[in-house]
């Protein structure tokens, strides 16, 4: 197997997330689990390997960032109706990081809910059996698992956030 800079960072987004996954799906109420899911590190870290992959973009394609800008904010207009051509075919030159960072925006957003989701859930005294439930939800079909929570957390039911 060819190792290809996409590859490494579709790897290394994946396995930055994953031990927080797997923490609040197997020990959701382990004081381990809830330090790191407290702090700004499940966030902070997918978004810096985010910043290191545009970066990365930015010297390997060497795109022309303000032709770029200028022709999405001021000619097409960010909602323009040519906007979606444009960005395909600027995406079609590079189809492989076009998907990758899609894919790294996908899982930014997942553990940010899954976070939201976790923390939630304690300060509501959710059992343990939800709390992992929903995790794997949110990490495997993200939006689907905040709408699983919704519908299941209990309503006006608060401990103190320090739970």
């Amino acid at each position: 197997m060819l190792l290809t800079l996409s590859t490494a960072f579709f790897v290394l987004i994946n396995l930055v997330v994953s031990p927080f996954y797997l923490l609040m799906a197997a020990a959701p109420r382990a004081s381990l689990t809830r330090r790191l899911m407290a702090s700004l590190w499940p966030v902070a870290l997918p978004a810096l390997v985010h910043v290191a992959f545009i970066l990365v973009i930015l010297i390997v394609a060497r795109p022309n960032v303000l032709q770029l800008w200028q022709s999405l904010y001021v000619e097409h207009g960010v909602f323009g109706a040519t906007t979606v051509a444009m960005l395909s075919q600027l995406y079609g030159q590079y189809p492989e990081y076009a998907t990758l960072h899609g894919w790294v925006h996908v899982v930014v957003g997942d553990i940010f809910m899954a976070r939201w989701a976790y923390l939630d859930s304690l300060e509501r005294a959710v059992p343990s059996w939800r709390i992992a439930l929903v995790a794997a939800l949110i990490a495997f079909m993200g939006p689907v698992g905040i709408i699983a929570y919704l519908l299941m957390r209990p309503r006006g039911i608060r401990l103190s956030p320090a739970v």
